[in-house]
């Protein structure tokens, strides 16, 4: 194919970057990041029991032991929902689970573009990326990364344990006061902010209520808590809707409990959903994926 001249790649920049109606970060989305230095760092060894970082996007994750806790929430819980029920007893292996949220600067490192809508640093969580771009977004780290653990999604259950401090009869995560610890519709002037400026829980870990909702593994069920099983609980269904966690900027606090469940269809992109990983060790499971895929 013919490169065109210089005269219309310039004319042709001119109209691709004018804002465009009804949708002004269209053409943006998928503009090419330049990243300075094509190399990087080796991984530095896990050890469990301690955190890690993954090295190019800058990721640090926390360490969190195999456990057992009571996942949902009491019929007399304020401002609960019923999916929110039966309360029931969930084991968990040991995984590290992201101290913040991903941010832009992880997602520009990684995948070269910038989809979020609020475009204010890297430091600011990435947003209106869809389900399944995650999934690109984890099967590139897992390629960039090969060996005994993998990154993907947080179940629900792992994401409400750390939420609740390991089973805690907490209502947001790390304080009983969501000013303290979440971005929501009456602190963050309608905006994201940059990941980690509010306090942590008590394991270490920022922004678990507001600033984004979070995408899960989980397919969403309202009747998901009276079929889950006791050990390392995981929801799977063809159905298009995924669990969404945590509340963001623009939510009411009630949706910041930890205990709170919302969903949204794998395709939606919206500037309140972001998310965060988990690193674990690889099953049988991950490993049969894999051989079938070096199949083809």
């Amino acid at each position: 194919m013919t490169r065109p001249s210089s005269v219309w790649r310039s004319l042709i920049f001119s109209l691709l970057t004018l804002p465009t109606l009804g949708y002004p970060y269209l053409i943006n989305e998928w503009e090419p990041v330049e990243i300075i230095g094509e190399s990087r760092p080796e991984a530095a060894p896990s050890t469990p029991g301690k955190p890690w970082v993954e090295t190019i996007g800058g990721m640090r994750f926390i360490w969190v032991g195999k456990g057992c806790y009571k996942m949902g929430s009491s019929p007399s819980t304020e401002g609960r929902d019923g999916d929110e029920g039966p309360v029931h007893q969930v084991c968990l292996s040991s995984y590290w689970i992201a101290e913040r949220e991903v941010t832009q600067g992880a997602w520009r490192r990684i995948m070269r573009t910038n989809p979020a809508h609020f475009r204010k640093g890297d430091d600011y969580p990435v947003e209106r990326v869809a389900w399944d771009e995650v999934e690109g977004f984890v099967a590139k780290l897992n390629q960039i990364y090969p060996g005994e653990f993998i990154f993907r999604l947080p179940t629900e259950a792992e994401w409400e344990y750390v939420c609740t401090n390991k089973g805690q009869r907490v209502r947001y995560a790390g304080s009983q006061d969501v000013s303290d610890v979440g971005w929501y519709e009456n602190n963050s002037n309608n905006s994201t902010q940059p990941a980690g400026l509010r306090k942590p829980n008590q394991l270490g870990i920022y922004d678990l209520s507001g600033n984004v909702w979070e995408w899960m593994l989980d397919a969403y069920q309202g009747d998901a808590y009276r079929k889950h099983s006791k050990q390392d609980p995981k929801v799977q269904s063809d159905l298009p809707f995924r669990v969404i966690r945590g509340g963001s900027f623009d939510s009411q606090n009630k949706s910041l409990r930890c205990a709170n469940r919302g969903f949204e269809l794998f395709s939606s992109k919206m500037p309140s959903i972001g998310f965060r990983l988990v690193r674990v060790a690889k099953t049988d499971e991950d490993q049969r994926r894999e051989l079938r895929d070096l199949e083809f």
